[in-house]
């Protein structure tokens, strides 16, 4: 059992989801703002190339100065947000100046060398990097009213389109043995969210019907394997259920035409498969697996820092929708829910002299995430993709749905109140 001791939480969008109280118990700290979270970016961002190290005080010596591409890009959908629109710019420079991919050269590699902008670790193209890059070059030529950044997102679609093999309408993950015969449903979520957004940034005509045509035999693609890891893999990974509700409720609506009343009540069930699967028993964070996944991979179970985030993003993304059908009721849980959760990520905030950042897992040693997958970092070292995560949780932004809003100019937040009272006893509730 789970003592509710505190209830710790901020501003999510323009909705107060949770607040920093102590209930028989004083806070021993604060937890980092949204400010600070971006500033811990900033402080591993090398001056030389823009590149951001994705874990600066790692213990593996193999991950000194690396910037694995994902991270890369979404720091700068995190710098952007923030209107740090240079430090976006500069994230993305890498990536902006590469010739479009080929099967004999290195662009878009998984990952870099911070100081040199050279590839490192594993010299190849993986499908799910390059489709955060697309989205990523999108989001931040909106945002800075650059047209050519938009269409280099859009290009890199459009090549994965013309280049990734497709079986069945689905494509694999990448161009090289073995990405190019694996297919991962997580990775072609990312996709067809790349795609919409792609697809909305070019005018009526064919390119544009193309793209929608692609996006729509990858739906129907994920459909068939909705639950599961992969084509040949029944994994449950918490990942492909996150991403089924990071798309939003108005692409269910489009790909699979449906009443509202009908997709509410397919919400509400895929989030408690959510919650009965992957909810870390007397915690409020996520595993990467089921129990089963855990057994499989040897270890216990663990918390899952980023993928906790995404979680959280995920349902706040529901939450207008289940207010415009007038369940107020489970809007407010999807809030409780997300609220507890991302309380215990900041949490575990790693404090810098220059920032904070947010670890990749809860785990006192790396452990793996799956049977076959790499290991996860520990509690210890800070994580580009466990801060990026946060951040975007804390200001309710959901790339794959939103454009980013004109900068503002940046403040720190006010003290914030508890909840509505309203939602204290099915809080307290949750936490016992």
């Amino acid at each position: 059992m789970v003592k509710a001791a505190r209830v710790v939480g901020c501003l999510i969008g323009s909705v107060v989801v949770c607040a920093q109280a102590a209930q028989g118990d004083e806070l021993k700290r604060k937890n980092p703002t949204p400010q600070e979270l971006v500033k811990f970016l900033s402080a591993v961002q090398s001056l030389e190339t823009g590149l951001l190290e994705s874990f600066p005080r790692s213990a593996d010596p193999t991950l000194k100065n690396v910037a694995f591409t994902y991270d890369v890009a979404m720091s700068a959908l995190v710098f952007a947000r923030q209107g740090k629109l240079a430090a976006s710019a500069n994230a993305l420079k890498t990536y902006r100046q590469m010739p479009l991919p080929a099967p004999d050269r290195a662009s878009f590699n998984t990952a870099y060398q911070t100081q040199t902008g050279r590839p490192t670790l594993e010299y190849r193209l993986h499908g799910g990097p390059l489709y955060w890059t697309a989205i990523a070059l999108m989001r931040y030529g909106q945002a800075a009213s650059r047209p050519a950044d938009v269409q280099r997102g859009v290009q890199l679609v459009e090549w994965v389109k013309d280049h990734f093999d497709h079986f069945s309408g689905g494509v694999v993950m990448g161009i090289q043995e073995p990405w190019s015969y694996l297919t991962s449903v997580e990775n072609n979520w990312v996709y067809y969210a790349a795609l919409r957004v792609a697809a909305a940034s070019l005018p009526e005509g064919p390119r544009r019907q193309a793209l929608e045509e692609e996006r729509h035999r990858v739906r129907l693609w994920i459909e068939r394997h909705v639950r599961q890891r992969g084509d040949s893999d029944a994994t449950k990974a918490l990942d492909v259920y996150t991403h089924a509700l990071l798309v939003g409720p108005e692409a269910h609506l489009e790909d699979f035409p449906s009443d509202r009343a009908q997709l509410a009540v397919w919400a509400k069930a895929w989030v408690e498969e959510i919650e009965t699967l992957f909810l870390v028993p007397d915690t409020a964070r996520y595993d990467y697996t089921d129990a089963r996944g855990a057994a499989q991979a040897g270890r216990a179970r663990m918390g899952w820092l980023e993928g906790t985030e995404q979680v959280v993003v995920a349902y706040l993304t529901w939450v207008p929708f289940f207010r415009e059908m007038g369940d107020e009721a489970f809007a407010d849980q999807l809030l409780v829910r997300a609220s507890l959760a991302h309380s215990e990520v900041l949490d575990y905030a790693v404090h810098y002299s220059f920032g904070w950042g947010i670890p990749n897992t809860d785990a006192a040693e790396p452990l793996p995430t799956f049977s076959d997958g790499w290991p996860a970092r520990p509690r210890s070292e800070p994580a580009l993709n466990g801060t990026n995560w946060a951040y975007l949780a804390s200001v309710g932004y959901n790339p794959f749905t939103m454009r980013i809003p004109a900068p503002e100019p940046a403040h720190e937040l006010p003290p914030m109140p508890l909840p509505r009272p309203s939602l204290m006893p099915l809080l307290a509730s949750m936490r016992e």
